[in-house]
């Protein structure tokens, strides 16, 4: 399924989702900022399913054991670029939030997710025509993951109060956390593993 020969369907699927998304949202709550609350919330929730992909792929295989596979690095590189193009739709449904509260999304105050977006748009593109896993490729691979995981879990947290538990996404920070280790450990695990030239 994930192949790249399949990822121009698979990015249609997400435009369409995230279109029911907005569709769902707008003809069943009453606000615009409600509806753009809760289509920020959806295709967020979407990027964290694509993360948790990523995560326990990262997690089984380790990074160097998919680049010397070639379906698996495809489909590492089409989950990728899925989160990237569905978060890049979530960034549009907060853009809009933002407006209709009369608030400015200043890049000063949310530096740290202005320089996440930017590595989120790059990641792709870099994994798309790099010709081999280099040690720097590894690591900022690794660190990305790790600093969109913690992103997300943050944004998670946030929607935490007394009087509305959020037991899913404390669920879902849990789980994300215990994944995260798991890669980490993985990580080491295959330290012994050369780095090889890609064959593409």
């Amino acid at each position: 399924m994930l192949k790249a020969k399949r990822l121009p369907f698979l990015i249609i699927l997400i435009f369409i989702l995230n279109g029911l998304i907005f569709f769902r949202a707008f003809y069943t709550i009453e606000g615009i900022e409600e509806v753009f609350a809760e289509c920020a919330r959806n295709s967020g929730r979407t990027s964290a399913a694509i993360n948790l992909l990523v995560l326990i792929m990262l997690g089984l295989f380790g990074l160097k054991r998919i680049y010397h596979k070639n379906s698996l690095k495809d489909a590492f590189r089409v989950l990728i670029t899925l989160f990237a193009i569905n978060h890049l739709i979530h960034f549009v449904f907060v853009s809009f939030l933002f407006n209709s509260h009369s608030r400015e999304l200043g890049i000063v105050e949310h530096l740290h997710g202005f320089i996440t977006y930017i590595c989120i748009v790059l990641l792709p593109i870099i994994l798309w025509i790099s010709k081999k896993l280099s040690k720097l490729l590894y690591l900022g691979i690794i660190l990305h993951i790790i600093n969109v995981t913690y992103m997300i879990s943050h944004t998670f947290y946030s929607r935490y109060k007394e009087e509305d538990p959020a037991y899913l996404h404390r669920t879902g920070i849990v789980i994300m956390g215990i994944l995260v280790v798991y890669m980490i450990y993985r990580f080491f695990k295959e330290r012994s593993i050369k780095f090889e030239i890609d064959k593409h």
